[in-house]
């Protein structure tokens, strides 16, 4: 068999895209952690902070839950978990899910269309089931503007158009 793939090695090697701009695997890793466990580590099942650490599974952490009993890493319940591509190249694709296709980037990344497509739709389905209805404070200042759109449905007569 052979072995698995280095995050580097699954970027296509001729690509200077994945040599430039998709960031280093083992700081992406710090940079998740550090957001999702802002508060300290808690269990996704329970949310206690009665946590012992395991080891290493891979590049990530594991623990258990004192309270619970579950099992658990820093990537459970995100969509980070259970994925084969690393996090460096996930990372990348949602900062360019805006500015490159899907096409494009499983190009640029040398993974299949499909696999980009599922990583993009789980993505935009999770972000839209966490977004909230914004909550203003403070004083709010809202200007208005009119903007001409055309003329479709005025007369028109010998000197222009008319009301």
């Amino acid at each position: 068999p052979q072995n698995p793939k280095t995050p580097r090695e699954s970027v296509k090697k001729d690509s200077l895209i994945g040599s430039l701009f998709v960031p280093d695997e083992e700081r992406c890793i710090d940079v998740f952690r550090q957001i999702r466990w802002s508060g300290g580590v808690y269990c996704p099942h329970c949310k206690s902070f009665k946590i012992r650490k395991r080891g290493f599974g891979g590049k990530t952490h594991r623990y258990s839950c004192n309270s619970c009993g579950a099992n658990f890493s820093d990537f459970t319940g995100t969509i980070f978990a259970r994925r084969r591509i690393p996090l460096s190249e996930m990372f990348y694709i949602l900062a360019n899910l805006d500015n490159k296709t899907v096409k494009r980037l499983s190009e640029e990344l040398g993974h299949s269309r499909s696999t980009i497509h599922l990583i993009a739709k789980e993505f935009r389905e999770k972000l839209a089931l966490n977004m909230s209805e914004p909550v203003l404070f403070g004083e709010i200042e809202i200007d208005e503007m009119y903007i001409h759109a055309g003329s479709k449905g005025l007369k028109k007569t010998n000197h222009g158009f008319v009301d």
